[in-house]
């Protein structure tokens, strides 16, 4: 277990630091045995401070939190608090899901590209540049077969905008996205 807690631009304190492991340790013991790493940031913004936390549970199990407060404290408090209430929501399904699923599906699933553009409204660009975006990274990441329920659980645990998955019912692509009025969209090609 990797438990990493650092300062983006601000000082940590030992306190602090204490102060959250026991926390994230006692958060995260309480419904798995083991997990493979906790990543804690702590920055401050113009009068408060932020705290992101990035857990890594299973090989394919990520969950995201983040929070502002008027002290660190009270972030990593407010940050945690999420953290235990979608763990604690969707533990069962979790739990459940990794019997069902056999460990040959778990390994099959499809490989991508993903790159993370540069805006090219924020610097201007010319239309001519419209097609050749600046690529700022390049990632591969798999494609994981899944039900609808299971995107979206993974898709709220991540704190994603969207998620493409290959649907273990059809076995096609599907795209599922949360819109400006906090509705899903879900994408499923009829070919």
């Amino acid at each position: 277990m990797n438990i990493s807690i650092s300062g983006k631009q601000t000082k940590v304190g030992k306190s602090l630091t204490v102060y959250a492991r026991e926390n994230i340790i006692s958060t995260l013991t309480k419904y798995f045995d083991k997990f493979i790493s906790a990543n804690i940031i702590f920055s401050k913004a113009r009068f408060s401070f932020i705290c992101e936390i990035s857990l890594h549970i299973d090989s394919n199990l990520y969950v995201q939190s983040s929070a502002e407060s008027n002290d660190a404290y009270g972030a990593f408090n407010v940050a945690n608090e999420k953290i235990k209430k979608r763990v604690r929501r969707y533990h069962r399904k979790i739990v459940d899901h990794r019997k069902k699923r056999k460990v040959s599906d778990a390994r099959r699933g499809l490989v991508a590209s993903q790159y993370l553009i540069k805006n090219p409204e924020s610097n201007k660009i010319n239309e001519v540049d419209i097609d050749n975006p600046v690529i700022i990274a390049e990632d591969k990441i798999k494609i994981q077969t899944l039900s609808v329920s299971e995107a979206l659980m993974i898709m709220n645990l991540n704190e994603q905008n969207a998620i493409l998955f290959r649907n273990s019912k059809s076995k096609k692509l599907n795209f599922l996205s949360k819109k400006n009025d906090g509705n899903i969209s879900w994408i499923e090609p009829k070919i």
